[in-house]
């Protein structure tokens, strides 16, 4: 049987296909639960107290990056507060909303956790308050298409975080996987001023698109840097699996061979 992030990947492939990812798209308002995004004064603050309680009280905090205007969002946001999963999120986690605007808000909290950018909304960071560090890395950004995720797949998501145990990689000591983790890192952060950079250009577009006033070519635009964005996650995992297995079989002076994405429309002009 696949594995839980398998699934889920082939869930956000098939939306990528349809146009769907993007998160706006179908956005009806049919489903009026879930709207927990709402602009606060000092969102980085409120995770940062939401960490808080959480070592206070023994479990990990979980930090959901979205906005109303986002069914995926919203869906996510109505499941936590739904059984089974409600009892599972009470039981484990802190839990803690941060609108990101129109894109345009939310970047800081995920830097303070080493991530460049937001690559989805929703994008779930959990949390270990006793050391401050983001343990699912690995799939923070696999709830892209929450709405078509159901309740079962959600449950076993958030039990698997809760009862891990983190195990050292033990070749993380390795200089030259620290040597190629840094590189990898580098190329992300280019990558996710990128998206910053369209985050700028598209976020008003679909601001005017929830006001009725869609310009001609928001469309076109946030399909072009959805498809972008998405495809940013996996290949970082790919090239930090890659470089971890080349290490542990003994290859020096590896040479990795990073992904060529093509030049935005905006970014041509």
């Amino acid at each position: 049987m696949p594995s839980l992030y398998s699934r889920l990947l082939s869930i956000i492939a098939l939306s990528i296909s349809l146009g769907l990812v993007a998160g706006y798209a179908g956005a009806t308002e049919s489903d009026p639960d879930g709207r927990l995004f709402e602009p606060t004064a000092d969102p980085l603050a409120d995770v940062q107290q939401a960490v808080g309680r959480a070592d206070d009280s023994d479990r990990l905090a979980l930090v959901v990056l979205g906005a109303n205007w986002c069914h995926d969002s919203r869906a996510l946001a109505a499941r936590l507060h739904r059984s089974p999963l409600a009892e599972l999120i009470q039981q484990h986690y802190e839990l803690v909303f941060v609108d990101v605007g129109f894109l345009d808000k939310g970047r800081d909290v995920v830097q303070q956790f080493g991530v460049p950018q937001f690559y989805a909304t929703p994008t779930l960071l959990i949390i270990d308050p006793s050391s401050g560090k983001l343990i699912n890395d690995e799939d923070r950004h696999i709830w892209a298409n929450a709405y078509s995720v159901d309740m079962s797949e959600s449950v076993e998501y958030f039990e698997k975080w809760a009862t891990s145990d983190s195990v050292a990689d033990p070749v993380t000591d390795s200089t030259e996987l620290q040597q190629l983790y840094a590189e990898i890192d580098q190329f992300e952060q280019q990558q996710a001023e990128r998206v910053a950079a369209g985050y700028a250009v598209v976020g008003p577009m679909l601001e005017a698109y929830k006001d009725g006033n869609a310009p001609d070519e928001f469309e076109t635009s946030w399909d072009e840097l959805a498809a972008f964005r998405m495809a940013i996650p996996g290949d970082i995992r790919e090239l930090r699996d890659e470089a971890q297995r080349r290490v542990s079989e003994g290859e020096e002076d590896i040479q990795l061979t990073y992904p060529e994405y093509p030049l935005l429309s905006w970014e041509s002009e």
